[in-house]
């Protein structure tokens, strides 16, 4: 049975780039999204690039959904990895005005990021697998604007940090990667250059080398950057 890892938000982006790079290597993909179609499209991606996969959709904020997605993953033979992308961005001031845009970004981003770790890593233990969450500089950094989106991240973080500790005897490694600029959709371009971004590619061969790591040793945190200044 080949090494299998569950990656969240693998319908674009990060997270389908890093499930195409580790079907490369022999990998069994385990596909979340939200889109069928475009999870339908990462698996076919996967497949011509020689690999296996096969997807579930399901919401981060719906803890039910949530639930059978782990119940899914744990199913498995075997589950080797489990590669967090998903994530909801959250833009604006302070305001009661938010409260409920805060209590789904809440469920989306942190509830979701510890639940779905406690449901998989009983099995990650016993493969002596890899926790990979995608964070950022706003899981340091204080940004106009972005107090609830900071807020999470910073909790996100810490969060990893911690279980690290919690796990790290069981031979769980426990990894947190901070992008820079990425040339994604989400992104967008307005002023700045495309091919100076960091690349998809670059985020995806970050995390093998961080899952692939011999488990003597834990890299629990990456960052990126981009080599030269993308803006125009």
């Amino acid at each position: 049975m080949p090494k299998t890892a569950l990656i969240t938000g693998a319908s674009s982006g990060i997270g389908q780039g890093t499930a195409i790079r580790l079907a490369r290597e022999g990998w069994h993909i385990l596909a979340h999204g939200r889109d069928e179609t475009r999870l339908r499209r990462t698996v076919e991606a996967i497949k011509a690039a020689g690999g296996s996969a096969e997807y579930f959709s399901a919401e981060m904020g719906d803890m039910d959904a949530l639930a059978k997605l782990a119940e899914w993953a744990i199913g498995q033979p075997r589950l080797d990895a489990f590669v967090h992308c998903a994530a909801k961005y959250t833009y604006g001031k302070v305001s009661t005005d938010r409260f409920a845009d805060w209590d789904q970004s809440i469920n989306d981003v942190l509830r979701a990021t510890i639940r779905l770790t406690a449901y998989v890593l009983p099995a990650l233990a016993k493969t002596q697998g890899s926790v990979v969450y995608i964070c950022g500089p706003t899981s340091w950094l204080g940004w106009s604007r972005h107090a609830i989106h900071c807020a999470l991240r910073h909790a996100q973080a810490g969060f990893a940090k911690a279980l690290y500790e919690d796990v790290r005897e069981e031979g769980i490694g426990v990894t947190v990667v901070h992008p820079g600029f990425v040339n994604t959709s989400r992104d967008g371009y307005d002023g700045k250059d495309a091919s100076k971004m960091i690349q998809v590619e670059d985020i995806a061969q970050a995390i093998y080398g961080a899952i692939c790591f011999p488990n003597t040793a834990c890299v629990t945190e990456i960052t990126l950057r981009p080599q030269r200044n993308p803006y125009i």
